[in-house]
């Protein structure tokens, strides 16, 4: 086995494991073999070795990815001296991040196989859907949202967003992933923020916000 760097190591699993992602959320986990691994990987077995031990410690990175940025994205969403119109830029952000991250076929796997994992990954959806709910529901005693249910709000992104990572979707309606979140993200805010606050994001650039919710995905 090469060595490596501990940093450099880090680096290139995620790297690795994000060209994981549209497989395992469309097919699951089970049925693949660490030959199937590499070739997505575009690695040799032997290189892909220099990276992880097993199919679970693949699996595990995937959902450690998964649940870092969720905590991160988190304090961000929580921090009462950000404004909330870049707090709900970043809960479109994350609300994406986890529609890629997360299929049902992946946490069916995952709490039938690596039960540790799933539970870590629960525990970190939880915490998740509190921030989210509180801070939607602080902008609405704010004066900036709508009043709305909460939980609508989020069942909503769930099965929009669950749909617009969906390829064979894209293909059907002749929609670019870009795109589809572009109209997305201007339905959700015209949704959810009160007009006299949205006057303040006339001149926001969505591209960008979507440009870069796509780099950070690597999609």
């Amino acid at each position: 086995m090469r060595k490596i760097a501990p940093d450099e190591r880090q680096k290139m699993r995620k790297a690795y494991v994000k060209k994981l992602i549209h497989v395992i959320r469309t097919q699951g986990f089970l049925s693949l073999t660490i030959q199937d691994i590499a070739n997505t990987m575009n690695l040799s077995r032997a290189s892909l070795y220099n990276y992880f031990s097993s199919k679970e410690d693949v699996i595990m990175e995937l959902t450690n990815i998964c649940i870092d940025y969720i905590n991160e994205a988190g304090q961000t969403i929580s921090n009462k001296e950000l404004s909330y119109l870049l707090r709900f830029q970043k809960v479109f952000e994350q609300a994406v991040f986890s529609a890629v991250y997360s299929s049902d076929i992946y946490l069916s796997e995952l709490k039938r196989n690596c039960p540790h994992l799933y539970e870590k990954k629960m525990q970190s959806r939880k915490e998740q859907l509190s921030t989210i709910h509180t801070f939607y529901q602080n902008g609405m005693k704010d004066g900036v949202f709508n009043e709305l249910n909460t939980s609508i709000l989020i069942i909503q992104d769930e099965t929009v967003l669950g749909k617009l990572v969906n390829t064979s979707f894209l293909i059907d309606e002749e929609l670019s992933l870009k795109q589809a979140l572009f109209d997305y993200y201007v339905a959700k805010k015209t949704q959810i923020i009160k007009p006299e606050y949205l006057k303040n994001m006339e001149n926001e650039d969505i591209h960008v916000i979507v440009d870069c919710i796509l780099e950070k995905l690597a999609i």
